[in-house]
């Protein structure tokens, strides 16, 4: 599934902050777009590729948003 999403999204990063800065940056992950703990699931629609550090930041925003959930 990993090579097939790579290969569909041209092996460039699909986040959001590069799609809105048109940033092109190489990408060698795969990323729910939807995060699973939020809802997201693994059909192909909610993933994406994305650029390692890209991923190590939307990572750390999905956690604290978790963390923050779990404090209520």
């Amino acid at each position: 599934m990993r090579v097939l999403i790579l290969r569909r999204d041209g092996y460039l990063c699909q986040c959001d902050e590069c799609k809105r800065t048109g940033r092109v940056l190489p990408a060698t992950e795969v990323d729910h777009r939807i995060p699973k703990a939020e809802g997201g699931t693994d059909d192909p629609a909610n993933l994406s590729a994305i650029n390692a550090d890209c991923h190590k930041r939307k990572t750390a925003k999905e956690s604290a948003r978790a963390r923050a959930r779990a404090r209520r």
